[in-house]
């Protein structure tokens, strides 16, 4: 079925072309049907192509367990360990949470590593000498060290590491200094 109204304007519009010299009089009839075709489709609307734009896959959150720490698969933050206290802000237990990501309980944390001071660089090594040495009890080591102008253990071992000499022959040092100080006054 034709639109009458759509087909007039079709052969006003071919009559125009015409009139112009861009159609030739045994073209009309063409020319008209080729317009009322485009005019009936534009009437339904543009036709527009659109290509969909492919997706970016959002990776949800892993439990990733590296040197530096254990990563939360839920919220993505990194910790040394993964604990109770932390997971109960998901609304997960312990357990919950390693069935629901698939971990196994030496996942929930990472080693870590404490540097242990051996010998004469540890601190309860350091005041046993200094008990032993001077014949002074423990409780009395730091007003000792801080007697004989150190501000601490930690500042007597810096010293004894910068001039590269034992712990105990510093404070005797210190000590004979101390001892001359007082014969000159």
């Amino acid at each position: 079925m034709v639109d009458k109204e759509i087909w007039a304007e079709a052969l006003n519009l071919a009559k125009d072309q015409l009139r112009h010299g861009k159609v030739h009089f045994s073209e009309l009839e063409v020319v008209t049907k080729s317009i009322y075709e485009k005019l009936i489709s534009l009437s339904c609307g543009p036709v527009i192509y659109i290509e969909p734009e492919p997706m970016n896959q959002i990776e949800a959150p892993q439990h990733v367990k590296t040197r530096k720490g254990v990563k939360c698969a839920v919220c993505g933050k990194e910790f040394k360990v993964l604990g109770t206290k932390h997971l109960e802000s998901h609304g997960l237990t312990r357990k919950e949470y390693m069935e629901k990501f698939g971990v196994s309980k030496k996942d929930m944390s990472i080693k870590i590593a404490r540097k242990t001071l051996t010998g004469e660089d540890n601190p309860l090594k350091q005041i046993q000498m200094i008990m032993k040495e001077f014949g002074i009890k423990r409780g009395e080591v730091t007003q000792f060290v801080m007697d004989k102008g150190y501000g601490g253990l930690k500042e007597l071992t810096a010293e004894v590491k910068e001039k590269n000499i034992g712990l105990l022959e510093l404070l005797k040092s210190s000590a004979e200094a101390q001892e001359a100080k007082d014969n000159k006054k």
